[in-house]
C-alpha cells in the first residue's frame, strides 16, 4: 500500500470487539463490530454476536451486557472469524488502543490458520494524543464526550467503531493545519 496516499483516498476499517476477557491468549471474541468507510463516508457495517465457546467472565458482561445466555444460540466464533476477515479485506484497520483489537484478531486468525493480518493499522488513541495533547483521559467515550461527539451504546462493538471513525476525523482535521495528511502520518 503507497503510505504517501492523501487520507482521503484511504479505504479505512474500524474495527472493535467484546471479548469474554482481557487476554487475547486465553480469552476469545464475542462480538464483532466493524465499519468500512472511504472520505468520511460509510460504506460498510458488520456486527455480530458469537458464541466464543468459553464463559464469558463476570467482569466483561457487567462492561458490554453480554453475557453467556445471549450468546448461546449465536454462530461459533471461528465461523465468524472468516467472515470478519473478509469484510476487513485489504483495507487500513484502525482501532483505539489497537494492540487490544487487533491481538484479538491475530490471535483468532492464528487459531484457524487463517495466516497474518498485515494490513497498516491506525490506532486512534495513539493519534488522538499527537491532536489533542494533555488531555486527562485518552478512553474513547471520555474523548468522544471532550470533543462533542454524539452519545451511543458504549461497549458495544459497532457503536464503538463509528466513534472511532467519528474520532479519527476529528484527529485528522486537528492535524491537517499545513495540509491533507498522508497515511504515513496516522498510522501506529
Amino acid at each position: 500500500m503507497d503510505l504517501t496516499l492523501p487520507v482521503s483516498e484511504v479505504t479505512f476499517v474500524a474495527i472493535d470487539f467484546e471479548t469474554t476477557g482481557l487476554y487475547p491468549t486465553s480469552d476469545r471474541i464475542c462480538e464483532f463490530g466493524a465499519v468500512r468507510f472511504h472520505a468520511g463516508t460509510i460504506v460498510g457495517e458488520f456486527e455480530r454476536l458469537a458464541n466464543p465457546g468459553i464463559p464469558i467472565s463476570a467482569e466483561a458482561a457487567a462492561v458490554s451486557g453480554i453475557t453467556d445466555e445471549k450468546v448461546a444460540n449465536e454462530p461459533a466464533v471461528d465461523e465468524v472469524v472468516p467472515e470478519f476477515v473478509s469484510f476487513i479485506g485489504d483495507a487500513v484497520i484502525m482501532a483505539h488502543n489497537a494492540p487490544f483489537d487487533v491481538g484479538f484478531l491475530r490471535a483468532a486468525v492464528s487459531s484457524l490458520g487463517l495466516g497474518e493480518i498485515s494490513n497498516p493499522i491506525v490506532d486512534t488513541q495513539t493519534l488522538a494524543i499527537k491532536a489533542f495533547p494533555k488531555r486527562k483521559s485518552y478512553g474513547l467515550q471520555n474523548l468522544a464526550a471532550e470533543l462533542g461527539l454524539p452519545p451511543n451504546r458504549a461497549h458495544r462493538a459497532l457503536d464503538d467503531a463509528i466513534m472511532c471513525m467519528r474520532l479519527f476525523g476529528q484527529c485528522v482535521d486537528e492535524l491537517a493545519f499545513m495540509g491533507e495528511l498522508e497515511l504515513k502520518e496516522v498510522l501506529a
